[in-house]
């Protein structure tokens, strides 16, 4: 059932919310009335069109993009379980919500292990307790393949945390490369996990071309799929 939502008056000058489209923004907001107490949804860009933009000449295709802009600048999150792709709405904390009911929908928690890959588990849990909309980042001076043990979405790791580290250790802007794993992450069902994995790997490694060597891991009919299995 659709459920009235607020909005706080920082939303408008939010980094985060003037990094997308007018038309994103105008989603992201849609999308508080239709997700659960805990700001979960099914990631469906034929429903989602249907509720948000009934009457509309926008294409689910249209929808997807919106979708993606929102997760990549960290204002959604996207997870799979048990084959059923979900997102969950970032700093949810800031609807204030009488008579909350139970989560409809299941939620993503991702144990990060101090080796970065290994112990790395992908399980149902409870993430409501969100921070409001910031934009997030690592603080790291220098490249390390360690990642700090805590209860976060994968998503999220990966750009506040993988993708900074691959910067560093490329010395590539993480500007730049913000489209390639976006488009990593379109060609591998927003499998964030087994990125940031590959990614953690290749530092670890001190991989000559990490970039290359994670590209040729994501391609499963690959002669390296043997690495990419034992990554996973």
């Amino acid at each position: 059932m659709a459920r009235i939502r607020s909005i706080k008056p920082e939303f408008w000058t939010s980094e985060q919310v003037m990094e997308c489209s007018p038309n994103a923004r105008l989603l992201f907001i849609g999308l508080w009335n239709f997700c659960d107490d805990s700001g979960r949804h099914p990631l469906t860009p034929r429903q989602i069109k249907a509720l948000i933009f009934p009457s509309d000449d926008i294409s689910v295709e249209n929808v997807r993009g919106m979708l993606d802009e929102l997760s990549m600048n960290g204002l959604i999150v996207t997870y799979v379980i048990e084959d059923k792709e979900y997102l969950q709405v970032t700093g949810w904390s800031h609807q204030k919500i009488d008579r909350p009911q139970k989560p409809k929908y299941p939620g993503p928690v991702v144990e990060l292990s101090t080796n970065g890959i290994d112990g790395i588990q992908n399980t149902e849990g409870n993430t409501d307790k969100g921070e409001d909309i910031e934009p997030s980042g690592s603080s790291a001076d220098a490249p390390s393949a360690e990642i700090v043990s805590m209860p976060v979405d994968a998503r999220k790791a990966l750009f506040s945390e993988a993708l900074p580290l691959l910067a560093k250790y490329t010395g590539r802007p993480e500007q730049s490369l913000r489209s390639l794993v976006a488009k990593w992450l379109q060609g591998n069902r927003d499998d964030a996990l087994k990125i940031s994995r590959l990614i953690a790997e290749a530092v670890r490694d001190q991989r000559a071309d990490p970039i290359s060597w994670v590209e040729r891991c994501l391609r499963p009919s690959d002669p390296d799929e043997a690495i990419y299995r034992n990554v996973l």
